[in-house]
């Protein structure tokens, strides 16, 4: 017997405006990426939960440049872009998809098989078949169907129902043979309505009441009596030991070791009274085996061997949704994918958090203003201007009871603002404009009670918040303006009556504990009134503040949900925390309405972004909003309540969710990030190879302007999971992109960079480990090392060059110089040697002939000419010595002139009859001096003797040379010295010194202390 359904399944939902090629799906298949395939009535799909790409059959004849690289277009909803027209396919229906044991994803159709080549995003055709075994075949299009594979054998196992079984090689795809149908059922022309591949085994149904066993090696065929099985089979494999079989009206269990059966029978029937015809099977997360079939998908359970569940809808609050389910498949993370044959696909997500929505199917609105879930498990929800909705047990909807319009008035106003219980049979009814009754939830009576509130004479004021409580002792609080007022029963019926006025207020909301303190929220503040205190106290709140609701935890701390957040109170009313979006950013809003607290005590509240559950040990805060289920993510004022039974309900603008807390549990999956396309200077990044598969990309130097394109593969709830990423050599820390899909940079500098992406799902439960694509940046060649190395090869070629040219015309220069220097030298020599030839000789003579001229003459008076033209002709002959010496250029050397000076010295002074001493350093550098430079300091030196012997009537002196950075030349006599004063009566000589030395860039010191003593400075370089 079927089971009651305690809680409905929430589907998501795929079609044709989301981007679907076709909404009737034949298979769906996940590959070794993590993308889901649809194989459509028209085209083949793949999807990453955002978007479909679309694979298609080529309708023209002609083949053009380009074919299967297909063009982005936007394909969904939210704008995503997707491959479209992409002509890939060979065959253009009867699609079926198989995944090897190599990964690889293969696709039957009517025209043969191809493979999937995940490298170039496109399909190979490997078998080509475009015959028809018969007019059935051609006009349906299921022509071949893959049902496993023997790789030990290389075998691929494909079944073509209008034929038989062929075995193909697995490498090659040839047809090695063709395994026809039984004898038997081939002289009663009977093809197999249902096959699988069990091992060495194929198991096939023909007819009624009888499964055929054939052994692919021997072909031996055995047949087994099962009465279960009636028309339409589906059969398929639970564990080696166990296959099910579901056909009209009948599940059986075959033990294949055993030889036995479990048969169960059950009768489904649409609204039109046509029976369940099952077309597909597949497990759930808990083991229990889905059904799909003509009405919806019935869950079997095996361990009690019962039909638990039949669902029949799966578009909210439709009661039955074009249901024919055509394949069912279950992916990595338990998501159940639901094929229909017009409708799309649907998807159930057992790990997505379930807000079951209560929506009624009238075109006005749903606008919420209170809820309540009576004992009977009827949801009674009021609405704004529309008066009463009514939801039967399990979510689907009855009827609504209207408000005043004016024909039946049930009610005497259209805005039910608050409901809360009498007892079984009634409840309670608050409008706005005070207005309130009495509700029979049997016969939808109602007993107006206004007129007794009326009675107490109130003046009318603003009554935009009404509110009811009913308290543990049988009262009921509600309120009108600034009033607390309570019904009590008098009799049969009802009397109202004031408890407090709160002058100059408007009341928003009341909460009574279980120790019966009492609360009242306000515009502006709370009031208290202790269960042992006999008057109200105020709670100050900060200015602006709108109390919405009330509540207390197990703490008995207060919680005050406020147009400025959640405040919460200790026990002497003092606010101990604050929740709000500046302070918990996950919060998003601060504008609170209900606040509830589940069996584990943490806060539920509602606002204008959503859902937010609090954690108040944690602090964590997870906020849902319309993406998660919500009825949208704006709630309102007094719409919230929670059942006896845990279940919270909190309404909005566009009707009520209600759920289960404790039902809600963490998606375990990790998401997978795929990266899916690129972009370099807003261009698509052309490859031969998918951007999902490289892992390492070059760019020029040039192409530094980029954007990567990445979708994380995690269907339980897409929109979402969420992104961050990181590219290495450019982000510091985590980029956190949120549900945005798409990273971009600009500017990029050349050199290596890494690209890493991860993400969360549903339930921010991150994948640890990232995908990457390290991107290398090129660096110019005027950059490169190769260039740069070129380039000092080129440099250090051109330099000696320039060098050679330098050198050659130093050597030249040099040579040039060596030559007009030994022609100088030459010159020297002969004007010397031509001196001392001619000159010399000359005044040789002539000092000769005065010499024998003066002998001859007798009387001395008149040989003094004579004696003066020889000792002219003797001076000439000394300083014509001097010339010479120093226009020799052999006589160059510091060595030569410290010897020529030293030979002067010494014959000038012996025979002046003065001693002397001659200082020379031990060594002397190999210094070349020019014959002028000689000749000034020699002739300085020459001066100095001079003066000595003529003039300071010395015995003795000293001459030292010294060497140092300059060369150093001291003359000291002991003779009588000199006035400084007088030093005119020297002539010219001291004057002559000073030129000299000023001329070979040297310095003279002269002075007289005990003497004199010339002190010459000559520097040598």
């Amino acid at each position: 017997m079927l089971q009651a359904q305690e809680k409905p399944y929430i589907f998501d939902s795929y079609g044709v405006n989301e981007g679907l090629s076709q909404n009737s799906v034949y298979d769906i298949l996940e590959d070794t990426q993590g993308f889901m395939w649809i194989a459509t009535h028209d085209g083949v799909n793949r999807f990453d939960g955002y978007v479909f790409n679309e694979y298609r059959y080529n309708p023209s004849s002609r083949e053009i440049a380009g074919q299967g690289k297909g063009n982005l277009g936007t394909r969904s909803n939210t704008g995503g872009r997707a491959l479209i027209n992409r002509f890939a396919l060979k065959g253009y229906k009867g699609y079926s998809l198989y995944r090897n044991a190599h990964h690889q994803l293969i696709l039957t159709h009517n025209y043969g098989i191809s493979v999937y080549d995940e490298y170039r995003n496109s399909f190979e055709n490997v078998l080509e078949d475009t015959t028809w075994a018969s007019n059935g075949e051609r006009d349906t299009g299921s022509k071949f169907k893959i049902l496993g594979e023997d790789t030990a054998q290389n075998a691929l196992y494909v079944w073509r129902p209008a034929k038989g079984l062929y075995v193909l090689d697995y490498k090659t795809y040839a047809i090695r043979r063709l395994i026809l149908y039984p004898p038997a059922m081939l002289r009663k022309g009977l093809s197999a309505s249902a096959v699988i591949k069990d091992g060495n085994t194929i198991w096939m149904i023909f007819e009624a009441g009888e499964l055929l066993a054939m052994n692919i090696k021997t072909l031996r065929v055995t047949t087994y009596c099962l009465p279960g099985i009636t028309t339409h089979p589906v059969i398929r494999n639970l564990n080696s030991d166990t296959l099910i079989i579901a056909s009209q009206g009948h599940v059986v269990l075959f033990n294949k070791k055993l030889n036995k059966y479990t048969p169960l029978t059950f009768d489904q029937h649409d609204e039109k009274d046509i029976s369940f015809v099952p077309l597909c099977m597949e497990l759930d997360q808990h083991g229990n085996v889905w059904i799909g079939g003509t009405d919806g998908i019935i869950v079997y359970n095996i361990k009690r061997n019962e039909i638990i569940n039949h669902i029949v809808t799966f578009n909210g609050s439709e009661t039955r949704s074009w249901n024919v389910v055509t394949y069912l498949y279950r992916d990595a993370s338990d998501n159940m994918w639901v094929g229909t044959d017009g409708d799309g696909i649907k998807k159930y997500s057992p790990n997505k958090k379930v807000f079951n929505l209560y929506r009624s199917p009238f075109i006005t609105h749903n606008m919420v203003r209170a809820v309540y879930k009576h004992d009977d498990g009827k949801l009674y929800v009021g609405l704004m201007h529309d008066g009463l909705d009514i939801y039967e047990k399990g979510g689907k909807w009855l009827e609504r009871i209207p408000g005043d319009d004016g024909r039946n008035n049930i009610f005497p106003a259209k805005n039910l603002n608050a409901i809360c219980r009498e007892d079984f049979e009634h409840l309670w009814f608050h409008f706005s404009d005070m207005f309130i009754g009495l509700f029979n939830v049997h016969n939808h009576r109602f007993e107006d009670l206004t007129a007794s509130v009326k009675a107490l004479g109130m003046p009318n004021q603003e009554d935009i918040y009404p509110f009811l409580f009913k308290r543990n002792t049988g009262e009921v609080y509600f309120n009108y303006g600034s009033y607390l007022l309570q019904m009590m029963p008098v009799g049969r019926t009802y009397k109202a009556s004031i408890i407090h006025e709160f002058p100059d207020e408007i009341l928003t909301t009341y909460f009574e504990d279980f120790l019966g303190n009492k609360y009242v929220g306000t515009k502006v503040a709370v009031y208290v009134k202790k269960a042992d205190s006999p008057s109200w106290e105020k709670i100050n709140l900060p200015p602006g503040t709108i109390v919405k609701s009330i509540n207390k935890n197990a703490h008995k701390q207060l919680l005050v949900a406020t147009s400025k957040g959640l405040f919460v109170m200790d026990e002497k009313n003092q606010i101990i925390q604050h929740y709000n979006s500046y302070t918990f950013p996950s919060l998003v809003n601060d504008y609170f309405y209900g606040v509830l607290l589940d069996d584990k005590d943490r806060i539920w509240v509602s606002h204008n972004k959503g859902l937010s559950q609090i954690n108040q040990v944690t602090d964590e805060i997870t906020t849902y909003n319309y993406e998660d289920g919500l009825q949208s993510n704006e709630f309102n004022t007094g719409a919230f309540y929670k059942s006896t039974d845990g279940e919270l309900f909190f309404g909005g603008i566009r009707g009520v969710n209600g759920f289960y807390p404790k039902d809600f549990r963490n998606n375990p999956s990790k998401p997978k990030v795929v990266i899916m396309r690129m972009e370099v200077l807003d261009k698509p990044y052309e490859s031969d190879t998918a951007l999902s598969l490289l892992r390492r990309i070059e760019l020029p130097y040039n192409h530094n302007t980029i954007a990567i394109e990445f979708v994380p593969l995690e269907f339980t709830n897409p929109l979402k999971n969420k992104v961050q990423y990181k590219l290495d050599g450019a982000d510091e820390d985590w980029v956190q992109a949120g549900t945005f899909r798409m990273a971009r940079y600009t500017n990029l500098r050349p050199g290596t960079y890494t690209f890493n992406v991860r993400a969360s799902n549903n339930d921010d439960i991150w994948n640890s480990t990232p995908t990457t694509l390290e991107i290398v940046i090129r660096i110019p060649f005027w950059q490169s090392l190769w260039f740069r190395f070129l380039l000092l090869l080129l440099l250090l070629g051109v330099a000696y060059y320039f060098s050679t040219l330098y050198l050659d015309y130093k050597i030249r220069h040099e040579k040039l110089k060596l030559e007009k220097e030994q022609a100088v030298d030459q010159e020297r020599a002969r004007i010397s040697s031509d001196m001392h030839d001619d000159l010399g000789s000359g005044l040789s003579t002539i000092r000769l002939l005065s010499e024998i001229a003066k002998r001859k003459i007798q009387d001395t008076n008149q040989t003094r000419e004579i004696e003066r033209i020889s000792e002219a002709a003797g001076e000439l002959v000394d300083k014509m010595s001097e010339i010479i010496w120093a226009m020799n250029s052999s006589n160059d050397s510091l060595e030569n002139l410290i010897a020529y000076m030293r030979s002067f010295a010494a014959d000038f002074l012996e025979h002046a009859h003065i001693t002397h001493q001659f200082y020379i350093p031990e060594s002397i550098p190999n210094i070349k001096l020019s014959g002028g430079t000689r000749r000034n300091i020699y002739l300085a030196v020459k001066e100095s003797l001079h003066n000595v012997v003529k003039h300071a009537q010395a015995t003795e002196v000293v001459i030292q040379i010294e060497m140092h950075k300059n060369m150093t030349i001291m003359i000291k006599d002991n003779g009588k010295g000199f006035d400084q004063e007088k030093v005119r009566l020297f002539g010219n000589g001291l004057k002559n010194i000073q030129k000299r030395m000023a001329a070979v860039g040297g310095s003279a010191d002269i002075s007289s202390d005990n003497g004199t003593r010339v002190f010459l400075d000559i520097p040598l370089i």
